[in-house]
């Protein structure tokens, strides 16, 4: 890496973190022009969270741009590799797995952490729980973070409770 590209990401000021059981999957730095400090401390950082990282929010609410794209990896592996599905014993099927892997996903401001999400990943296969590889939403998240962080005016009170 060049001198000049390393002291622009130590300039970033903004950055998200993709973990899977506390080890980094992905790790982004991007800049929020307009960035207003209220968005930290409001209702829409909530909203933020459940759009990138929500996993069915409420009973018909839908999925966050990460596990929607977890979840449309995991059908193309399992539609390209049906024939090892298919040759599976019901009991192989109906065995869970022991082991629960956790997808945590944190939005840094100055490297601290003001918002962290986190949900299960054994709802996704595991051959391809372990082979995550998000370029393709990686504009998407930046995108979803950069609008909510920098609007003008923010909720600040829910249910009649100051947040």
């Amino acid at each position: 890496m060049k001198k000049e590209e390393a002291k622009k990401i130590e300039q970033e000021r903004f950055e998200f973190v993709l973990y899977i059981n506390d080890n980094i999957i992905c790790q982004r730095y991007f800049p929020i022009n307009n960035f207003n400090p209220n968005s930290v401390k409001s209702y829409e950082i909530k909203e933020l969270m459940d759009n990138i990282c929500g996993m069915n929010n409420g009973q018909y609410g839908s999925m966050g741009i990460i596990p929607t794209y977890l979840k449309n990896k995991t059908i193309e592996f399992m539609l390209a590799n049906s024939h090892y599905f298919m040759n599976q014993s019901e009991q192989a099927v109906k065995q869970p797995s022991d082991k629960e892997d956790n997808f945590s996903f944190e939005i840094k401001i100055d490297r601290k952490t003001v918002a962290k999400s986190i949900f299960s990943g054994t709802s996704f296969h595991q051959k391809f729980r372990y082979a995550v590889d998000i370029k393709e939403i990686i504009p998407d998240i930046i995108s979803e973070i950069r609008s909510k962080l920098s609007k003008k005016n923010y909720t600040k009170t829910y249910l009649n409770i100051s947040i």
